[in-house]
């Protein structure tokens, strides 16, 4: 049974949305395009980049909106935006020791309300089937924008 509106942890969801919007300016501002050439071998213009960060921050808005009415939606966002804190951002940072751009607002943002989220739906009673199935789905989102990050890449003669 969930809980009352009032002792729910839905909130997180906003955050996380909002945090969508720092991120990406964060990586903009600290060289992401160049580091995701280098090191991931996808060519980025800026304005795929820009469009594509958009579209994510209004999705993360409208599903945020959902809340735990349909968690296996509301819950993709925080999913996604967990593995690219930690497959694209943490984890890289250690292995080249380097700092990547967006490795800031990924541990201060995206790790802490994310993981908040989805702890959070546990707590208030979201159905652990529900969390799971939105983990997967944020999990493949996340692998499905690299690889087609990676396709436009290849495509565009990069």
């Amino acid at each position: 049974m969930l809980v009352s509106p009032e002792k729910t942890s839905e909130w997180t969801l906003w955050v996380v949305a909002l945090s969508c919007a720092a991120h990406p300016a964060e990586e903009y501002l600290t060289g992401w395009q160049e580091w995701a050439r280098q090191t991931l071998g996808i060519v980025m213009p800026t304005q795929r980049f820009l469009v594509a960060n958009a579209v994510l921050v209004v999705a993360a808005l409208l599903l945020a909106r959902v809340g735990w009415r349909r968690p296996v939606l509301s819950l993709v966002i925080p999913s996604a935006t967990l593995v690219n804190a930690v497959f694209f951002h943490i984890l890289p940072t250690i292995a080249q020791s380097r700092v990547s751009p967006g490795l800031y607002t990924a541990a201060l943002l995206y790790v802490p309300f994310s993981s908040w989220a989805l702890v959070g739906a546990a707590r208030d009673g979201v159905a652990r089937t529900a969390i799971a199935t939105a983990m997967v789905a944020g999990t493949l989102m996340m692998a499905s924008v690299v690889l087609g990050a990676r396709w436009l890449s290849a495509s565009s003669g990069w």
